[in-house]
Formats: C-alpha cells, structure tokens, sequence
C-alpha cells in the first residue's frame, strides 16, 4: 500500500504524468475509465483523466474500453450511438482541520482546507451488434484490441 502512494504521490509530482489505463477507482492514480449497461446491448462507456493526459488518448481509452465491453459480452461488432459528450467533473478534496499540543501549555490550530481539481472526461453510448458479419459504420473489437490495445496496456 505504501508503494502504491508513494507511486501516486510521484506521478503527480512530474510533470506530464498521464492518467494510465485502468477502470475507474481502481488505482492510486485519480481517473480511469468504466462501462455501465443501460439497455439490453447497450452501454455507456466514460473516461475520465487528469489535466495532463492529451484529448487523443481519452479517445482512445473510450474505444478500447468499447471493445473490451463487446468482447467480454461475447460481440465482435459494435456501433456509436450519438456523439461523444463530455463528461468533465471537479474533484473536490478536503484535509480535516488538527489542534496539537505546542509544547509550551498553548495549541496549535491548523484549520480545514479544502482544494478542488478539474478532471477531463468523456463519454459516449455503444449498441453491440450480433454476428459475425460486419455492418455498415460498425467497428471491429478485434481491430481495436489489436491496435489501441497495445499501445494503452503495455505501459
């Protein structure tokens, strides 16, 4: 647990550190990416990273996580539906306020702060097909996981 802080704690102090590709929550880096059914072969799948991670590898974390999405859901094709929306948030986070002892009968009072952070994101809604011919504007899971794959998983 500590190497994974004290990882997390490095990450953020270098400059132009990116978010890496993982599901949402699951890391000590803030950010990732999910898919969330809403519909009987349909998802929403959203990414959401820090301020240093280009709009070009949210893009492709969306797609990655799509075909992830269709593969495991046992789909080789699937389609976008609608356009990609944005799913930025703020991030608030709040240290508690500490009285201590100062050693001279008085106490110190550090007071609560909070600080908030922007944090880019993305969203879009997928419907994956059956079959295994391929549809007009359909895009390959396959293809995806051999190309972007690669790229996103071995870093």
């Amino acid at each position: 647990m500590r190497g994974a802080i004290l990882a997390a704690v490095l990450c953020l102090g270098l400059a132009g550190c990116q978010t890496p590709y993982q599901e949402e929550g699951a890391g000590p880096v803030v950010g990732g990416v999910r898919a969330e059914q809403v519909g009987y072969g349909r998802y929403r799948i959203s990414a959401v990273v820090n301020q240093n991670t280009p709009s070009e590898r949210v893009g492709d974390f969306l797609l990655l996580k799509a075909a992830q999405t269709a593969r495991a859901n046992g789909s080789r094709y699937f389609i976008r539906e609608g356009d990609i929306q944005d799913a930025s948030r703020v991030q608030t986070f709040t240290t508690p306020g500490m009285i201590n002892p100062n050693g001279f009968g008085g106490y110190t009072v550090t007071p609560a702060s909070s600080s908030a952070a922007y944090q880019p994101g993305a969203m879009v809604y997928i419907r994956l097909l059956p079959g295994n011919a391929r549809p007009s504007g359909a895009i390959d899971s396959q293809e995806v996981l051999d190309t972007i794959g690669p790229r996103l998983l071995n870093k």
